[in-house]
């Protein structure tokens, strides 16, 4: 399988991880419920997880009931996932040209450690489910740094292989293969 596959491989899972993350912030209370509910149906669950799950259980349904306005904020949070997933359609297209959509995205990564550690403790959450979110960013950026990696293989690759970046073959034919900073990426201004 060439490079350009292995590419479109891991974007596609990242993506589908990105638009499964943003669908699961829409039924929050259900999905609590749920989580509640298998904790308490098994020994095994730790008490503080058991607690704390209950304890945002109830909070959601609190705050669904006498303000439900609030959860728009977790639409707006569902919405930005679905719309950060189709940023790497450029990269899809064009891995070479768009590799920065990627660097992009591990920045983003890594953005979310410093955000954990303050927002955590300001919101109060436990240290453990700190521990949870920032894992995101850890577990996020393993796949973009494995995609760069073979973006970079891709620009490489001499003219002619396999490996070719095949991104406007619908329009006329296949493109050839360019290094970012060539010529012709100049911004024509005017």
């Amino acid at each position: 399988m060439g490079t350009l596959k292995w590419i479109r491989i891991w974007l596609a899972f990242f993506a589908g991880v990105l638009v499964l993350s943003g669908l699961t912030a829409f039924p929050l209370v259900t999905e609590v419920r749920l989580l509640s509910g298998l904790l308490h149906s098994t020994s095994l669950s730790p008490d503080w997880l058991v607690v704390w799950v209950d304890r945002i259980r109830d909070g959601l349904v609190a705050t669904g009931r006498d303000h439900p306005f609030i959860a728009y904020g977790t639409d707006w949070l569902a919405f930005a996932h679905l719309v950060i997933a189709v940023a790497f359609w450029g990269p899809w297209r064009d891995p070479v040209r768009n590799v920065w959509v990627i660097e992009w995205g591990m920045v983003c990564c890594a953005g979310i450690i410093p955000l954990a550690l303050i927002a955590g403790p300001v919101r109060e959450l436990p240290f453990g489910w700190t521990l949870i979110d920032m894992s995101f960013g850890v577990f996020g950026i393993v796949p973009l740094i494995v995609i760069r990696s073979l973006i970079k293989r891709l620009a490489a690759a001499p003219e002619g292989q396999d490996e070719q970046v095949q991104a406007g073959e619908h329009q006329h034919g296949q493109r050839k293969q360019r290094k970012v900073g060539d010529p012709d990426d100049r911004v024509l201004l005017g």
